[in-house]
């Protein structure tokens, strides 16, 4: 005899709407009601009510059941609604513990970069970055790592609106040079800053895509330039780029 408890039946509707959207092909009734081990009647409620909010349709002529168009609109304001900070807590975390370095996650407002959560070395680092504050595009880390991915006329507009100030020795300061950086860090899917922002500081940055691969966010990790020799900056590297695909993944991004 069915269980009437509310939980039970969305149980049995949530194992329906599985075997619809994972098999590689489209399964009619009797092949739901094979694969769910549920009662025909049971089978036919658990599905009616599927249909009637979206997540499944019927094909008339197939006698065939599909994922619905509504887990689009489901999980699009699924994505619009995450925190990215919370998607990317746990990655940070690892990130930090792994390097004993400063993790920044920032995003793009307008033409600058804004940071909004950083976890600090547990060792002597004093950074001009803050939860909060905001910062140049054109020389940062996280900055160039979004910027590399926009849309050539949304990326020129923001190049446009740079005002390319000489923070050290070592700053892009004009379009050429910057879009010449951009255009490797494209390629490489990493963004470095050496030592462009603040001298003796080094920094490995890598973009964090949603699922329309667009890039949303960015992770980085930032370290006194004597504590990075060539092997621990290839380390680090590697694994903010790790970080990223993590949080990309978490938030829709297919590879």
């Amino acid at each position: 005899m069915e269980t009437k408890n509310s939980g039970s039946s969305l149980s049995k509707a949530l194992t329906m709407l599985n075997h619809v959207c994972t098999s590689p092909v489209p399964l009619r009734f009797a092949e739901l009601v094979e694969l769910s081990e549920l009662p025909k009647a049971t089978a036919h409620r658990q599905l009616n009510t599927l249909l009637e909010h979206g997540l499944v349709r019927f094909d008339e002529h197939k006698q065939a059941y599909y994922p619905g168009y509504g887990l689009l609109a489901l999980a699009h304001r699924t994505w619009a609604n995450l925190d990215i900070r919370d998607v990317a807590a746990a990655p940070m975390r690892e990130l930090w513990s792994s390097t004993q370095e400063t993790i920044h996650l920032a995003v793009l407002d307008g033409a600058e970069v804004i940071y909004i959560d950083k976890l600090e070395s547990p060792k002597s680092l004093r950074l001009y970055s803050a939860v909060g504050k905001k910062g140049p595009v054109y020389c940062t880390g996280v900055g160039k790592a979004m910027l590399a991915f926009l849309p050539d006329d949304k990326q020129q507009a923001v190049i446009e609106h740079q005002a390319f100030f000489r923070h050290t020795e070592h700053t892009l300061t004009t379009p050429d040079a910057l879009k010449a950086n951009l255009a490797q860090i494209r390629e490489q899917g990493i963004s470095l800053d050496l030592e462009e922002h603040e001298m003796g500081i080094k920094c490995a940055a890598a973009p964090i895509f949603n699922s329309r691969h667009e890039a949303v966010a960015a992770i980085s990790v930032t370290a006194p330039a004597f504590r990075t020799s060539d092997e621990v900056y290839e380390a680090m590297k590697n694994q903010v780029k790790n970080a990223a695909n993590t949080i990309s993944k978490r938030l829709g991004a297919c590879d």
